[in-house]
């Protein structure tokens, strides 16, 4: 195996336990803080799906910054992938939570749980395989797409976090 396969396999691994600890700690950082409302802007306030998508969209982005740092010179299309897997892994937890409540038509705390896992393992599968498939193309338009989406994202958490609409996905569950 080369050293730039390893380096990646290792990368993206340790990627996986990092975010699920981060996520799984970040979970309960607001209640830690006495619910503090600067922390609330970046630590889910409640149980809405909304806010359990920050479990995702902080940790997996905080680690973004050592993955870039780790793989730039190695991969063009780093930035470009490490968006794209914050991006997708983020909204998973939406897409997979609905999807098995609009089958069983009910929540168990153990799929929500699950919800979360899975999403991790998407967002870093994706940055995986556009990583490992990329080749040497230009990826500067792409990753500033990208990059713009996930900062359009990032203040959708914050405005969100204390006016969220009046929609379902934004609702704390009973």
């Amino acid at each position: 195996m080369s050293s730039r396969k390893k380096l990646l396999n290792i990368t993206i691994i340790i990627g996986i336990l990092t975010v699920w600890l981060l996520g799984s700690l970040f979970h309960f950082v607001y209640g830690w803080s006495g619910k503090n409302t600067l922390v609330g802007l970046f630590f889910p306030t409640n149980e809405s799906t909304w806010e359990h998508m920050k479990l995702v969209f902080l940790p997996m982005n905080l680690y973004g910054i050592y993955t870039w740092y780790a793989l730039k010179d190695r991969y063009n299309a780093a930035g470009f992938a490490i968006f794209l897997g914050v991006i997708v892994g983020t909204w998973a937890i939406p897409f997979l939570y609905y999807t098995y409540m609009g089958i069983l038509g009910f929540s168990k705390m153990w799929l929500d749980i699950s919800t979360f896992f899975i999403a991790v393992l998407i967002g870093f599968g994706i940055e995986y395989h556009v990583l490992r498939r990329a080749g040497y193309g230009d990826f500067k338009l792409g990753t500033w797409i990208l990059a713009l989406a996930d900062f359009v994202m990032a203040l959708a958490f914050v405005s969100c976090s204390y006016g969220a609409p009046g929609l379902g996905i934004f609702a704390n569950p009973k």
